[in-house]
């Protein structure tokens, strides 16, 4: 059963840009651990951007908002606040879509929001990413309307899964920008209780332990109850854990056939312990044939923030450390992932948006992708943005 959209009251949404109020501290090993909890604390608030750089210029033509739909499973505490549709508290799983508006001057790689800077404290279709239309939907209802949309993309589907300190609004409209600039349509979102603090690592970091049952039985859904023939999996920050553990998982539970139907598993800036990730993750993964992809920086300020925390290295950390392991294919993007953080550069730089696009549109292989080229380490081959 559908219970019917509800359009947004255009009430004004104040956008606090935490990414304004950091900086980057050296770490020593002596530093104070509650020294570290507070730097862990400013550095890890990057894992959704809202965007302050000036408007796309004006074009000869200038038609409306695109729209973008977007498809979730959240395992989320509905929120009766407007506008907020989810919080922070644990759930049983729903489901339901919701329509993303995209300016027309929108450009690759920028997630147009209200600016401060800008005396913006509400959203402008016309100017920025916004949610348009909600839709509740039963597990049955859900699967069907999913099944409509995968009749238009010819069974084509990307499922993506947030990191720290996300709201389930935040994610959505990130998630709509990612699938516009990548051209892929339909987009699912699968949403954990991040608490969207940047107080909230612990308890996100324990929620998403929480949220790993539930993600494998909603993998195990869309292979059950959807037409999907190409199921590209992209994970950012920690959501990578619930990716990694459910796809290791996957892999010894169902058919070859069934594996078969997973194009690519895409780990951005994962917030994986790089250990465990090299000796227990990657080898199950392997077994199942599936491509990965990883995408990695000596520049991300948050995974470093995270090691601190954590005292082991990351799996999307560069340098010395970079993961490099046999079925992965890891892409060192150092020298192209800017912001102030480096922790969300997948979706802001349109050199590694193109890159994304190559390898989930076209499927090519980093050898066959231009903008990458190969370095041999004593590790094996891993690839880096050309200059």
């Amino acid at each position: 059963m559908l219970r019917q959209p509800n359009q947004l009251p255009a009430e004004p949404a104040l956008v606090y840009d935490a990414h304004a109020l950091t900086c980057f501290i050296p770490l020593r090993r002596t530093t104070p651990m509650p020294y570290l909890l507070i730097l862990l604390i400013g550095l890890l608030g990057g894992c959704v951007t809202l965007d302050s750089r000036d408007e796309a210029p004006a074009g000869t033509t200038v038609s409306g908002p695109k729209v973008t739909p977007v498809f979730y499973a959240t395992c989320r505490k509905p929120s009766s606040k407007s506008g907020v549709y989810f919080g922070s508290e644990r759930a049983e799983l729903s489901y339901g879509s919701l329509d993303i508006s995209i300016p027309a001057r929108h450009l690759v790689g920028r997630k147009e929001a209200p600016s401060l800077l800008k005396f913006q404290y509400s959203e402008d279709h016309s100017k920025h990413i916004a949610i348009q239309w909600h839709n509740s939907y039963f597990h049955n209802a859900f699967y069907h309307y999913l099944n409509k949309a995968l009749d238009q993309s010819g069974g084509k589907l990307m499922i993506f899964v947030h990191g720290y300190n996300v709201e389930f609004s935040d994610a959505a409209r990130s998630l709509g920008q990612f699938a516009t600039d990548l051209k892929y349509n339909p987009g699912v979102l699968f949403s954990w209780p991040s608490q969207g603090s940047l107080t909230g690592y612990t308890v996100d970091a324990t929620n998403a332990e929480w949220a790993q049952s539930l993600f494998l039985d909603f993998l195990k859904d869309i292979l059950d109850n959807t037409q999907a023939r190409e199921i590209q999996i992209v994970g950012h920050s920690m959501g990578t854990r619930l990716i990694t553990r459910g796809m290791a998982t996957l892999a010894a539970d169902r058919s070859r056939e069934d594996m078969q139907r997973f194009g690519n598993i895409v780990l951005l800036a994962p917030d994986i312990d790089a250990d465990v990730f090299r000796r227990d993750l990657a080898p199950r993964i392997e077994s199942a044939q599936i491509p990965v992809t990883l995408y990695a920086s000596s520049g991300d300020k948050a995974l470093i923030a995270s090691k601190a925390f954590n005292g082991y290295h990351r799996a999307g950390d560069s340098g010395e450390e970079l993961v490099i392991v046999p079925g992965v294919e890891t892409i060192d993007a150092s020298e192209v992932a800017g912001g102030l953080l480096g922790h969300t550069y997948f979706a802001e730089d349109p050199r590694i948006i193109g890159d994304i696009y190559a390898l989930l549109q076209a499927n090519q292989r980093a050898d066959q992708r231009f903008a990458l080229a190969p370095v041999q380490s004593k590790d094996g081959r891993y690839w880096v943005f050309r200059k």
